[in-house]
C-alpha cells in the first residue's frame, strides 16, 4: 500500500495505483497520466489529466478540483463531488456526479452508467452507454444520445436540450422532466406516467411516446403518441408531423398547422385544438371538444368520433361519416361543413356564409341557419328540426329529405328536383319554396308566412292560417290544402283534392280546384278575385259564400263511381229570376248533379235548356245557369232529400224504372252534402248505373 500525496506547485507523471494504494492531489498540484487499477483511489482537489480508473478503482474529484480527460474503464467508478468537475473524460464502467458537481464533455461508452445529480454537459451518450439524469441539482444540459445509447431521466432528474439520434432512447420516469429534446429521425423518447417533456422538437422519423405529461412539442414531421394517462398541451404539428392521442389520452389547446395531422382514438379526449392551413383532425372513436378550424384546415369525426362546440371559420372544412356524430358546431364566415353516410350533425349553428351539405345517409339534425349561412340536403341525405331565420337558406336537392323545419324571419326553404320536406313550419317572415319536381307534404304557414309552388313543384297538406300565403304558379300543384279564414291562396296552377277539403280564406289566381273524391270540399271564402275553373271529377263541391269562385267556372267530369255533385248554398245561390254567377261547363253525365240546397223542391219543379241557358221553373220561380261544352239531352228535377232541389241529367231512365215501384214523385236518395256523412254513395245514382248497366 502507497499512499502519494501531490501538493500545491507539484506535479506528477506516469503513476500507476495498484490495490490500495491511494493518492490525494491538493489544491495547485497536478496528476498527469495516472492509472487507477483495483482497489486503488485517487482523490482531487487540484488537477488531473489524463487518468485511465480501470476495473474497482476509484476516483474523486472535490470541491475545486478539475479531472480532464478522465477514462473510467468497465468496473472503474469515477465520483464528482460538490463543486469539482470533469471534463472530456470517456465513461466505460460508472461515474456520479453529485449535486454541486459539474460533468463538461464526457463520452459514455458501451457499458458505462454515468449518474447525474450535479450538471453535466455536452455528453455524448454511445451505443452501450447510459446516462441517468437522477435530481438534486440543475440537471443534465445538452447531451447527445447516439444510435443505442439510452438517457434516463429519474425523479428530480432534469434533461435540457439533449440531442437523440437515430436509435437513440431517453426515457422520462416519473418525477422526471425532459426539457428542450432534439429528437431526429429514429430517435425515440419515452415519457412515463408522470413524467414530463417540455418544448421537445421532433423531426421526421422522430418519436414521442407521452404517458405522462407533454407540452408544447414541435412536430416537424415527427410523430407523438399520448397514451392512457398521458396529457399533452400547446404542441405545434406541421410539415408532416403527426399528434395521435389514444384511449385515456388527453390534448388539450393543440396547433395543427401546414401537414400536420392529429388522430384522436376511442376513448381519447382533445380539447381547443386550433386547426390551421394543411392541418388535419381525424376523431375517430375519440371526443373532440371545442375545436376551431381555420382557413385550410380540415377536420374528419367517424367511427363513433364526437366533436363537440367545434368552430369552422372561412375556408375551414368539417367532414362527418361513418359514425361520427358532431354536435352543437358553429359554421360561419365560408366555413364548410360535410355530412355523409352514417354521420351524424345536432345543433349545428350555420351563419355569415358558412355551408353545411349532408350527403346520402347523413343526418343533420336540429342545428339552426341564419344571417347568410345555408345547409344544403342533397340526394340520400336529410334534416330533422332545423330553425331557418334571418337569411339562412336551407336547400333540398333531388333525393334529399327534410323533417319538423321552421322557418321563420328571413329564413328560407327551397325545395328543388327531387327533393320533399314534410312538417315544415313557416312563421312570420319566413319563405318556403317548391321548385320543378320538389315536394312538400304537412306545411304549417302562419301569419306573415309564405310557401310558393313553382312548375312542377308539389306541396301536399299544406295549411295555411290566417295572414298566410300560399302561391302555386302555372304548373304547379298542391294536394289537400286547408286555407283557414284569413288566409291567402292564389291559384295559377292546380289546387288538388282527393277527399274533404276546406278553402275558407281569400282566393285568387286563374288556375284549376279539383275535386276526385268522395268528401265535400267547401269552399266559403272571399273568391272574389278568381277566374279559373273547378273541376268536379268526384265528390262534392260546396260554394257557401256569395260569389265563392269569383269569374271562374265549373267543369264536370264523369267519375268511374260515386257522384259529383255542385252543392250551392244560400249565400252563392242565385236569386229568382236571377242567373248563376259561374258558367257550368258538360254538365251531362249519369252520375253528376247540381244540388241546390237553399231552394226548396216543388212538386211538378223542371228544367229546360234554352240556348245554352239551364232554365229551372220550381214553384212559380226560376233561375238560370249558363251552361257550355257537352248538354244533356233534359235535365229532370228532384228532391235533393233534405229540402232543397236537385238537377240530375241522368235520372230520364231511372225515373222510368222507378215509376213501377215508387210514387211519381219519389224523392230521390240523398247525396253527399256538408250535412251527409263523407263518402256516402247515391242511391239513385247506383240504380241508375244499373239500368244503364
Amino acid at each position: 500500500m502507497t499512499l502519494y500525496l501531490v501538493t500545491a506547485g507539484e506535479t506528477s507523471n506516469n503513476v500507476t495505483l495498484n490495490a490500495y494504494d491511494a493518492m490525494g492531489v491538493e489544491a495547485g498540484g497536478t496528476a498527469n497520466d495516472t492509472t487507477v487499477n483495483a482497489l486503488a483511489q485517487m482523490y482531487i482537489s487540484g488537477n488531473s489529466l489524463d487518468t485511465v480508473v480501470n476495473d474497482d478503482g476509484l476516483e474523486v474529484v472535490y470541491s475545486g478540483g478539475i479531472a480532464s480527460n478522465t477514462t473510467v474503464n468497465q468496473g472503474g467508478s469515477g465520483l464528482v463531488e460538490s463543486g469539482g468537475s470533469a471534463t472530456s473524460g470517456t465513461v466505460v464502467g460508472y461515474a456520479l456526479v453529485y449535486s454541486g458537481g459539474l460533468a463538461t464533455d464526457l463520452t459514455v461508452a458501451a457499458g458505462g452508467l454515468l449518474q447525474a445529480q450535479g450538471v453535466t454537459l455536452s455528453t455524448l451518450i454511445q451505443s452501450g452507454g447510459e446516462e441517468d439524469a437522477v435530481g438534486g441539482g440543475p440537471g443534465t444540459l445538452s447531451s447527445t444520445v447516439a444510435s443505442g445509447g439510452l438517457q434516463v431521466v429519474q425523479a428530480d432528474g432534469q434533461t435540457t436540450f439533449t440531442n437523440i439520434l437515430s436509435g437513440g432512447f431517453q426515457t422520462v420516469s416519473a418525477g422526471g422532466d425532459a426539457e428542450s429534446d432534439l429528437v431526429k429521425s429514429g430517435g425515440v423518447v419515452l415519457v412515463d406516467r408522470y413524467g414530463a417533456s417540455y418544448f421537445a422538437t421532433v423531426s421526421s422519423g422522430g418519436v414521442l411516446d407521452i404517458s405522462g405529461v407533454g407540452s408544447q412539442a414541435q412536430l416537424s414531421g415527427g410523430r407523438e403518441n399520448v397514451f392512457s394517462g398521458g396529457v399533452v398541451s400547446y404542441d405545434v404539428v406541421a410539415a408532416g408531423g403527426v399528434l395521435q392521442v389514444s384511449s385515456g389520452g388527453l390534448g388539450l389547446y393543440e396547433l395543427l398547422s401546414a401537414q400536420g395531422d392529429m388522430n384522436v382514438l376511442s376513448g381519447a379526449v382533445v380539447s381547443n385544438s386550433y386547426i390551421s392551413s394543411g392541418g388535419v383532425e381525424a376523431v375517430s372513436g375519440g371526443l373532440d371538444v371545442q375545436a376551431i378550424v381555420l382557413s385550410g384546415g380540415q377536420q374528419t369525426i367517424s367511427s363513433g368520433g364526437v366533436a363537440s362546440g367545434a368552430v369552422v371559420w372561412s375556408g375551414g372544412q368539417q367532414t362527418v361519416f361513418a359514425h361520427g356524430h358532431a354536435n352543437g358546431d358553429v359554421i360561419s364566415s365560408g366555413g364548410e361543413a360535410f355530412v355523409s353516410s352514417g354521420g351524424v350533425a345536432s345543433g349545428t349553428a350555420v351563419s355569415s356564409g358558412g355551408e353545411e351539405v349532408v350527403y346520402s345517409g347523413g343526418v343533420a339534425s336540429g342545428g339552426a341557419v341564419s344571417s347568410g349561412g345555408k345547409t344544403v340536403v342533397s340526394a340520400g341525405g336529410g334534416a330533422v328540426g332545423l330553425a331557418v331565420s334571418g337569411g339562412g337558406l336551407v336547400y333540398v336537392l333531388a333525393a334529399g329529405t327534410t323533417t319538423g323545419t321552421q322557418v321563420s324571419s328571413g329564413g328560407k326553404e327551397i325545395v328543388s328536383s327531387g327533393g320533399a320536406a314534410s312538417a315544415t313550419a313557416v312563421l312570420s317572415g319566413g319563405f318556403l319554396d317548391a321548385l320543378a319536381s320538389g315536394r312538400t307534404a304537412g306545411t304549417q304557414i302562419s301569419a306573415g308566412a309564405k310557401e310558393v309552388v313553382y312548375s312542377g313543384g308539389l306541396a301536399s297538406g299544406t295549411q295555411v292560417s290566417s295572414g298566410g300565403f300560399e302561391a302555386v304558379s302555372s304548373g304547379g300543384t298542391t294536394s289537400g290544402l286547408a286555407l283557414l279564414s284569413g288566409g291567402i291562396v292564389i291559384d295559377d296552377g292546380k289546387v288538388r283534392y282527393a277527399g274533404a277539403g276546406t278553402l275558407a280564406g281569400k282566393l285568387s289566381g286563374s288556375g284549376s280546384i279539383v275535386e276526385a273524391g268522395g268528401g265535400d270540399l267547401l269552399i266559403n271564402g272571399n273568391g272574389a278575385a278568381f277566374d279559373g275553373q273547378v273541376a268536379i271529377e268526384g265528390g262534392t263541391v260546396e260554394l257557401a259564400t256569395s260569389g265563392a269562385l269569383g269569374t271562374g267556372f265549373v267543369d264536370f267530369a264523369e267519375p268511374s263511381t260515386g257522384s259529383a255533385v255542385l252543392q250551392i248554398d244560400a249565400a252563392d245561390a242565385p236569386s229568382a229570376g236571377g242567373t248563376f254567377a259561374n258558367t257550368i261547363y258538360n254538365f251531362s253525365g249519369a252520375n253528376e248533379d247540381i244540388d241546390l240546397a237553399s231552394i226548396a223542391f216543388v212538386s211538378g219543379a223542371s228544367a229546360t235548356v234554352v240556348g245554352g241557358v239551364l232554365v229551372l221553373t220550381d214553384g212559380g220561380k226560376t233561375y238560370a245557369f249558363d251552361l257550355a261544352g257537352t248538354v244533356a239531352a233534359a235535365y229532370p228535377v228532384l228532391s235533393d232529400g233534405h229540402g232543397g232541389t236537385l238537377i240530375d241529367p241522368a235520372v230520364t231512365r231511372f225515373t222510368h224504372n222507378l215509376a213501377a215501384f215508387a210514387p211519381s214523385d219519389a224523392a230521390k236518395t240523398a247525396l253527399v252534402s256538408s250535412t251527409s256523412p263523407t263518402g256516402q254513395t247515391p242511391f239513385a245514382h247506383a240504380a241508375a248505373s244499373a239500368g244503364h248497366g
